[in-house]
């Protein structure tokens, strides 16, 4: 079967959306809160097999909530759910809403590390009940932040000037999009989020 075809939208401000709203109503909408060309090419990668129905990611920039640098395990997962949840608002019709927020902390073993959270508010249908939001929480490969000095900080407190330190940390083995597309695959390779067929 072929996979889906992702029709890729960056939502700033009150741009005018180039497709109709019949073309719209006849795709699955996926509601990410970002704008991120990296986040937004994760998020297209990591669904590529969740559903034999076209799909349109729209991205848009909300408020995280939280510190341009979060620190910590919970601040990095309060503005990882703060962005789906904005995104759900700002598109209600979405039937799966996505936040990732990559933050920084020392990790069992007392190493300084980065990783991503990703919340995924899931629209599913129950037998018994109309739709309910499912909230599901997954956590990316850690990437340790080198501490030796090679890496200049960015101007609000980030470990990293860069917007894809992950290339250089791992002398280009893997960047920053592979390490958000590989956590949204394996939340879809198990099955956590089953997306029904629109008629």
């Amino acid at each position: 079967d072929a996979l889906p075809i992702f029709f890729i939208q960056h939502i700033i401000s009150s741009s005018i959306m180039s497709s109709s709203s019949e073309e719209l109503t006849s795709r699955l909408v996926v509601a990410l809160g970002s704008a991120s060309t990296i986040k937004i090419g994760a998020v297209e990668e990591g669904l590529s097999t969740i559903s034999q129905q076209p799909i349109i990611v729209k991205g848009i920039d909300v408020a995280s909530g939280v510190p341009p640098q979060p620190k910590g395990r919970d601040e990095t997962q309060r503005g990882a759910y703060n962005r789906a949840e904005g995104a759900l608002t700002a598109f209600p019709e979405a039937i799966l809403a996505i936040g990732i927020e990559n933050g920084m902390y020392e990790n069992v073993n007392g190493v300084l590390v980065d990783a991503a959270c990703i919340v995924f508010l899931y629209r599913r249908h129950d037998d018994d009940e109309e739709k309910r939001i499912v909230t599901i929480v997954a956590w990316s490969d850690e990437l340790v932040i080198p501490v030796d000095g090679t890496m200049a900080p960015g101007p609000n407190g980030e470990w990293s000037y860069l917007k894809d330190p992950h290339i250089v940390v791992t002398n280009g083995a893997r960047n920053r999009k592979a390490f958000l597309a590989d956590t949204i695959r394996a939340v879809i390779e198990r099955r956590e989020i089953m997306i029904e067929e629109a008629p």
